[in-house]
């Protein structure tokens, strides 16, 4: 059970992680250039027509959350408490980053590259820029997610010791 738990914790931990990782790429690469204009729209979505980034997000996303819900389970009764708390804050920010998701940025998503481009470019303009500072608050909670899930990850193996007694002593 020891090995599944650890296991377990550790992809949960590196899912969230490239959650983490993906939601930087959107901030740095792709959110500057829905910015850009009317025409930078317009070559999004000739771009994204095979695969877009919520393609990524829709799959590992919930798997994320389903393997922290796992890690939660498996740890709550033979670890620490703050070990599970540590996980369940992983957890409920990976939830909330969703709940932004679906609420905020969906939205805007279907304005920038779904609904005709009808509206005049500095309302698109101003509609990429909140959905770029959107995806700074997705970020924030991705990053609340990665930190408690590895505080998590890192003491499992202390708190599992047969001797965490002396290696307390130590580390004193």
């Amino acid at each position: 059970m020891l090995v599944l738990r650890e296991l377990v914790i550790s992809i949960a931990t590196v899912a969230v992680c490239m959650l983490l990782g993906a939601a930087v790429y959107e901030s740095v690469v792709m959110a500057p250039n829905y910015v850009s204009g009317f025409e930078a729209l317009e070559h999004a979505r000739g771009f994204l027509v095979a695969s877009t980034p919520g393609s990524f997000f829709r799959i590992l996303s919930p798997a994320a959350q389903v393997l922290l819900l796992l890690s939660v389970l498996l740890s709550w009764r033979a670890t620490r408490p703050s070990i599970r708390w540590m996980l369940l804050a992983s957890l409920s920010a990976a939830i909330a980053t969703d709940a932004v998701t679906f609420t905020f940025h969906y939205p805007r998503n279907d304005i920038l590259f779904v609904a005709p481009l009808d509206r005049s470019a500095a309302e698109l303009r101003g509609i990429a820029q909140e959905w770029a500072w959107g995806n700074y608050v997705r970020v924030g909670l991705l990053c609340v997610a990665v930190t408690t899930a590895i505080v998590a990850m890192r003491r499992l193996p202390r708190a599992l010791s047969p001797d965490n007694s002396l290696e307390r002593s130590r580390e004193g």
